[in-house]
């Protein structure tokens, strides 16, 4: 865990929203290193306890399919529709100077996102996301960063 001091606070200020088309009501989606790759269009649900990369991401990013691990399993969105996941893959999740390892589960499904990060990740970083500041911020040891 960073160390954290009385100048760590987190905190979101209305001047950062100068610029932003309003009223904000897009999806926080966000652009962050996997396995040493640029990934843009993630997209950061607070209400998925899951990470989900996407079978056609995995297949563009030119990662060795013989390091899935683990069985197929079902899962079930809000919409009680069940998924199958293809399996489980960690790969590394860098966000500014932040590198986590990160399970995914690997979906062969069509999206308009690349991978999907959740509570999961945004837990295991200690991060706040704000969709009306349109970034996410979280402590490191150089202070709080902003993604």
């Amino acid at each position: 865990m960073p160390n954290q001091t009385g100048s760590d606070i987190i905190s979101f200020k209305e001047r950062a929203t100068t610029g932003l088309v309003k009223p904000l009501n897009d999806l926080l989606v966000v652009e962050l290193i996997i396995q040493n790759i640029n990934v843009t269009k993630i997209l950061v649900d607070t209400g998925s306890s899951a990470d989900i990369i996407f079978k056609d991401t995995f297949k563009r990013m030119e990662i060795n399919p013989f390091r899935f691990m683990g069985d197929p399993n079902p899962i079930v969105g809000l919409s009680r529709e069940a998924t199958m996941t293809l399996s489980t893959i960690n790969l590394s999740v860098k966000a500014s100077n932040m590198t986590k390892i990160v399970e995914f589960l690997v979906i062969d499904r069509p999206m308009l996102y690349n991978t999907i990060v959740g509570t999961l990740w945004l837990n295991s970083i200690q991060a706040v996301p704000s969709t009306y500041h349109m970034c996410l911020k979280f402590p490191t040891s150089r202070g709080i960063e902003t993604v």
